[in-house]
């Protein structure tokens, strides 16, 4: 039995299925922004439709939640484990969605299925093994249409090696009546006795805490899984390369910001560097880089100067009705508190608080005046930070009650958003 059988992963975790979860970076809205944000031509057509494929999708419950939510998505699940299958095609059914889901080998898929605008891989090639990173590279670049996009989600060096250690100690326990709370037990045991580990990784400890407040499901699919495999960016760029892709950028929007989301001193060792994957692991390193969520492409979607300009003058942007007002901005970025300028953000906050408004209208706003680089910086901060979001630009109506009466009912903690094209925590709503 492989390391990747989904009935040696059943055994492994203990029964326990992956919760379900959204993952803002997954809509096609917020893809589309940051390629927008990054000089890079669409993904899609505006009008659709959006071929989306989910690689290893779980029960799909986020990606329905998009479907839902943008009617252009034609959305194909893939998934190793049958449970999750069974699961994701009840939900569809019940929530009224026509996807299509396929319990199947990724390694297997021979022609893959396809074309796809916008293929998710999230929280797979971490943990499986060698031959399957290469089976996801040989499905990613056979499956993609031209000019699509490819998300990748994984664990990273070098922050995510810390968290080999936590592997260690759940595997270790996996034979426990409860792995998950005999796991959990050790690491606070260790962390209360101020072990050298937790000195020497402070970012483990935040990471524990999260773990003892998190579904045990969650837990048991990511440190109960048979491989378990931090990742260089240098490493995966090379095995993207050989499918025919390039990196584009960050799917988390602050990180494509070197000046806000790297330490000052490390900024001209950074800027000097021009080969991209290692002008990444430079960045990794001063980041102490625990996880990556990368865009992939392939060459030649970058725009001119013009063009660019033109097509981030077109999106529309709303605050969230939480935004807070014109003060003091603080963002939480991974190398700590950074102070937002209040002579940037105010102005900005102040202008969406009264409603949606273009990129382009929000030039007109000082001190955007001449200065769209600036503009495209803040709003990719706003976004980062849950503030403000792009809409829909399609114009196509969604009737996503169905799901969200669905949602309510199994007690998800989402539900869809249509003029967003995503999805929010219940009760958030975006100002319009």
């Amino acid at each position: 039995m492989s390391a990747n059988d989904p009935a040696s992963s059943a055994y492994r975790t203990g029964g326990l299925r992956y919760p379900p979860r959204h993952h803002r970076e997954h809509a096609p809205v917020w893809i589309d922004a940051v390629l927008a944000a990054l000089g890079h031509a669409p993904a899609f057509p505006a009008g659709g439709p959006v071929r989306l494929c989910d690689l290893g999708c779980g029960t799909g419950l986020g990606s329905l939640a998009l479907a839902a939510a943008d009617p252009r998505i034609r959305l194909t699940g893939i998934d190793l484990d049958p449970a999750h299958i069974e699961i994701a095609g009840a939900a569809a059914a019940a929530a009224g969605i026509a996807a299509k889901f396929r319990c199947a080998d990724v390694a297997q898929l021979d022609p893959p299925p396809g074309p796809f605008d916008v293929i998710l891989c999230h929280g797979l090639l971490s943990w499986v093994d060698d031959a399957t990173r290469q089976a996801v590279a040989r499905f990613v670049g056979g499956a993609l249409a031209p000019g699509g996009v490819v998300l990748l989600h994984y664990m990273s060096q070098p922050g995510g090696a810390a968290f080999a250690a936590f592997h260690q100690v759940f595997a270790a326990h996996a034979d426990a009546r409860d792995p998950v709370a005999a796991g959990l037990a050790v690491l606070r045991g260790l962390r209360d006795a101020q072990a050298g580990f937790f000195r020497l990784h402070p970012h483990a400890s935040a990471t524990l805490d999260s773990l003892l407040a998190e579904d045990p499901g969650y837990v048991a699919h990511e440190y109960l899984n048979p491989c378990f495999t931090p990742l260089a960016a240098g490493a995966v760029m090379a095995l993207m390369r050989g499918a025919g892709l390039t990196y584009a950028g960050s799917a988390t929007p602050c990180e494509n910001i070197d000046a806000l989301s790297l330490p000052g001193s490390c900024l001209p060792m950074v800027a000097a560097e021009r080969d991209p994957a290692r002008r990444e692991t430079l960045k990794d390193i001063a980041r102490n880089q625990a996880l990556r969520i990368d865009l992939y492409r392939r060459p030649g979607t970058g725009l001119a100067d013009a063009a660019h300009l033109a097509r981030m003058r077109s999106i529309p942007w709303a605050a969230m009705t939480d935004a807070p007002g014109p003060g003091r901005l603080t963002f939480d970025t991974r190398i700590g508190p950074v102070e937002g300028a209040a002579e940037i953000f105010g102005p900005l906050l102040t202008a969406l608080a009264a409603g949606a408004q273009t990129f382009g209208a929000l030039e007109r706003v000082p001190p955007f005046a001449g200065r769209p680089a600036l503009l495209n910086q803040a709003l990719q901060m706003l976004l980062w930070a849950g503030i403000a979001h792009p809409l829909r630009q399609d114009g196509t109506a969604a009737d996503a009650a169905p799901f969200n009466r669905w949602a309510e009912a199994q007690r998800l903690p989402f539900r869809a958003a249509p003029r967003l094209g995503s999805a929010l925590a219940p009760g958030r709503h975006v100002r319009l």
